[in-house]
């Protein structure tokens, strides 16, 4: 089964989680029922406590108060039975549907109601589904890494925990799988029928319910009206079906897919989400002068990072700025290729490397050292027509993934920003180590973020307009929608790939640093 297969890679990362910062807090651990033994459990607080004390976390009272949130839902978990609910809820269902085949049939004969009628006392639903945990904030604050807490302490055996970007992957793999069997088996006028029961999307979350009783989902967010809808109809179901879903996000459930196209026909999701979770910003709420930028980013704390000259970049990240810094940062990668090339000697194949990718296809690596190292440039992959599960593939076949000349990157050519981004998050997912050369420091790269939008002079601000002009002088469609205001299409990914690009460069800094390579390898 598709989940099952990415669940030994997600659980396999999850494994060498990194630990960043966290606080104070007591819970007595409990016990849950694992068919004839017991297994003792952990709670959030408790679990972060334990790292304070090893001296492997920092407190964080921010972090303390989602992590004693965090073990109240794992207390509610605790005595959830999801098989029992989802048998009451199937028997409430037929006696439904009885109930409907039953009046059909009065309405079209001459039946008594008596011949109809039962006495019997219709099926209810007893047990209450626990709410799950929606947590939201600045990057770098400790989401990723108190949803790792959470997921392995979590009083179930039935759950799976995902990076959103893999997730949705599988998700869209088994609607085509199921849609390719429906139309083998069936026809095409088969999905002429819009019953429920034929949904692929509907028919997918009830697999996925059977499959898991938690699911847990990193870095949350839709920026595709295609997404959107899908997302709407299987969350729809997989909470209807009791469910429990845990996520993070940079951004609140209510600036979800913000500015999208038919906005509207997402919404219920978010009342789904608001209602089915518990929405917590991880933000200090006595500073919210820019809830987005408020909070500590470990990662550069941990990375050795600062904000002035002395030290603004990754030990692995080479500046290409002028000819000379370009020539070193080049000579920097020969060099470290060359050198786990003699560290781990092995066949070095002249013909491309041919690499597994999902959907039966296979993606060329010209440039790799057995499963150690990979050398690419930005071009081959940011420019062409990859996606997640490329990057995917990179990333969990290689340990260090060499990145040459990053270019700045904006909004006028947002699906080069998009696919970096992506990028960025599946190696650091799988914990790769990270060699960069690029034009510009990593908080620099990013030219088009919407900081710098908010604190630019208007001369700044006509040259990024001058920037967003096609040849024949018209302006690109991005910036018009925001100049203007607009709802276009593809506004709603441009406003996340700003959330987005803070996010990028903070994970660059972290898997490009020392500390990190001294950690992974």
């Amino acid at each position: 089964m598709l989940f099952t297969a990415l669940f030994r890679r997600t659980s396999k990362s999850f494994i060498k989680c990194r630990f960043h910062h966290l606080r104070y807090y007591s819970a007595t651990p409990s016990r849950y029922a694992s068919g004839s033994t017991t297994t003792i459990w952990k709670g959030v607080a408790s679990a972060i406590q334990d790292e304070v004390t090893d001296g492997k976390l920092i407190f964080d009272p921010l972090q303390q108060q989602a992590a004693k949130k965090l073990t109240r839902v794992q207390s509610t978990l605790e005595s959830y039975n999801h098989s029992t609910f989802r048998q009451q809820l199937q028997r409430v269902e037929e006696h439904h549907k009885q109930q409907l085949q039953q009046q059909r049939l009065k309405d079209g004969t001459t039946q008594s109601n008596a011949e109809l009628n039962t006495n019997e006392e219709p099926p209810s639903i007893s047990i209450q589904v626990p709410r799950g945990f929606y947590i939201h904030g600045p990057v770098g604050t400790g989401k990723s890494m108190m949803l790792n807490v959470f997921y392995e302490h979590a009083p179930t055996h039935k759950k799976r925990r995902l990076h959103f970007h893999s997730f949705l992957q599988e998700i869209h793999q088994r609607i085509h799988i199921l849609n390719k069997q429906l139309l083998d088996e069936h026809g095409r006028s088969y999905h002429v029928d819009t019953d429920k029961s034929r949904n692929p999307i509907i028919r997918i979350a009830q697999q996925v319910s059977e499959e898991v009783t938690l699911l847990c989902i990193d870095e949350f967010q839709v920026t595709d009206i295609a997404d959107a809808m899908i997302l709407n109809q299987f969350f729809g179901e997989l909470w209807r079906q009791g469910v429990v879903v845990a996520a993070t996000s940079n951004r609140p459930p209510d600036a979800l897919y913000e500015g999208g196209l038919n906005r509207e026909y997402f919404l219920p999701f978010i009342d789904l989400m608001k209602k089915y979770c518990v929405v917590h910003h991880l933000v200090d709420r006595n500073n919210l002068g820019d809830t987005d930028k408020t909070g500590i980013d470990y990662r550069r704390v941990r990375s050795g990072v600062n904000d002035d000259e002395s030290n603004n970049h990754g030990d692995y990240f080479h500046l290409t700025t002028n000819g000379k810094n370009g020539e070193h940062a080049s000579q920097e990668l020969d060099r470290l290729f060359l050198q786990y090339q003699e560290k781990y000697p092995s066949t070095t194949n002249a013909q491309p490397m041919q690499l597994q990718v999902n959907f039966k296809r296979t993606m060329a690596v010209h440039r790799s050292h057995s499963d150690i190292i990979a050398r690419f440039t930005f071009e081959e992959l940011c420019t062409t027509e990859l996606g997640s599960s490329d990057y995917s593939a990179i990333a969990n076949h290689f340990q260090i993934v060499m990145l040459e000349n990053i270019p700045h990157l904006n909004l006028k050519y947002p699906d080069r920003a998009r696919r970096f981004i992506t990028l960025i998050d599946e190696l650091y997912e799988a914990e790769c180590c990270l060699v960069c050369s690029a034009i510009d420091v990593p908080d620099r790269l990013f030219i088009g973020n919407s900081s710098e939008e908010d604190s630019g002079t208007d001369s700044d601000k006509s040259t990024t307009a001058n920037d967003n002009v096609s040849p024949d002088g018209t302006m690109l469609a991005v910036d018009v929608a925001q100049s203007r205001g607009t709802a276009l299409s593809s506004l709603a990914s441009v406003r996340e790939l700003s959330f987005a690009f803070r996010r990028a460069a903070s994970r660059v800094l972290e898997m490009s640093s020392k500390s990190w390579w001294d950690e992974k390898l």
